[in-house]
Parts: structure tokens; sequence; C-alpha cells
């Protein structure tokens, strides 16, 4: 059926969005790639904030497997991901996914609001504690990182 006069058509970007959420949904990063790597990473973070608006706990914590490296096949579902169920603790607890931390590419986990993060129960920390390194870092530090990160998968979308 068509759309009709004054009926305007979805965006690129919800277009783009509604693509993104089926694959996390499929756990398909091989398509979620051919979305990602070719879009601006302006356009990426809205597909992002699009993503985690509407995709239960379990389908984002898998997408910050995806983002921090720990899926890039879709064998690699089949894996453990230290960094998805991280993830997926983090936000059951109150956490924000790219507000208090941010999952990178590498297989590493910025928490952003370190607080926060102290603010969770002790048995919450122990285990993060156990399982990765916790590098306490200022906020000019934590910036910095974050700016070089961004840079490095900017340069990586431009090949």
């Amino acid at each position: 059926m068509g759309q009709g006069f004054g009926n305007p058509g979805k965006s690129k970007l919800d277009i783009l969005a509604e693509s993104a959420i089926k694959y996390c949904e499929e756990r398909s990063p091989e398509k979620l790639d051919s979305i990602f790597d070719y879009q601006s990473p302006e356009i990426n973070h809205q597909i992002c904030a699009k993503l985690i608006a509407v995709l239960d706990i379990d389908t984002i914590a898998w997408f910050c497997g995806y983002l921090a490296s720990e899926i890039n096949c879709t064998q690699d579902n089949q894996k453990s991901h230290p960094i998805g169920e991280l993830s997926g603790l983090l936000i059951s607890c109150g956490m924000e996914l790219f507000e208090d931390f941010s999952p990178y590419p590498g297989r590493r986990l910025i928490i952003g609001n370190a607080e926060k993060f102290q603010s969770l129960p002790q048995e919450i920390q122990d285990n993060v504690n156990q399982f990765f390194k916790v590098q306490e870092k200022s906020s000019e530090e934590t910036q910095q990182i974050h700016n070089a990160i961004l840079q490095e998968l900017q340069t990586l979308n431009l090949n």
C-alpha cells in the first residue's frame, strides 16, 4: 500500500535501527557489521541509542559483547562472553550503558561512573574484581582514553 500524500516514510536512521534491532535479536554479528561498518560514528551512536531503548537486558548484554569484540562471528555465540555477562549484571543493578559504563573493542569495559559502581553491593564489586582488572582513573584520564578509543573506532570505520 502506498504511503500517500503527507505521510512521510521511515527515515534512513529508523530503517537502520530496525535492522540492527532484528540482527541483535538474531545474534547475528556479521549482519550488524554490515550496518555499523558503513555509517558515520554519529549515525552509529544514534542507532545504539535506539537499540538500548527497546532491547531486553540479555540482548543488550550480547550487544555489549559484540561491541567489545567478544563476538565477531556467529560461531562466537557458542563461547563464554565475560564482558557481555558483566554488562548484563551492571545493567540489572541500575547502571546505564554508555553513561555509567561502555564496552570497547579489545574486550574492554570502561566504568565511567566510579561512584555508582562503588555503590553496588560488595559481592558484585568482588565478582568484577575477581575476573577483571579494575583500574581507577581520573575523569581527565578516562576522557583521554575514551577519545583515543573513539578515534580508533573512527579510523577503523574509514578503512
